[in-house]
């Protein structure tokens, strides 16, 4: 297992958007803070809605935010660059007092 690293000692390398105009940093955790209210439940709608489409019932990225943001180009490493999460399975709890449903035989 890995060991559980406290997030407060990690350093982030800060990389401005005009390169040209500032110089790259590395932060301290304490050093960041983010507004409160920057994702919300109407952003998150207004999101789907600009650049999200349903097609067979499954919530895909529209053609055009891909093209435009050049996302054919980029792979899942490219935006999580860490190890992949590691899940333990857990078996499906069954409901307190009620005994399993028993499938008919007449199928």
């Amino acid at each position: 297992k890995k060991a559980i690293i406290d997030p407060s000692l990690f350093k982030y390398k800060v990389q401005p958007i005009k390169k040209e105009l500032y110089e790259t940093v590395i932060v301290k955790a304490s050093q960041l803070s983010r507004r409160k209210h920057l994702f919300s439940r109407d952003k998150l709608k207004l999101f789907l809605k600009q650049h999200c489409e349903p097609h067979d019932g499954v919530i895909k990225t529209k053609a055009t935010s891909i093209a435009k943001y050049n996302l054919a180009e980029q792979n899942f490493s490219y935006f999580f660059p860490d190890d992949p999460p590691t899940f333990i399975f857990s078996p499906a709890s069954r409901r307190r007092g009620r005994p399993p449903k028993k499938m008919s035989s007449s199928l």
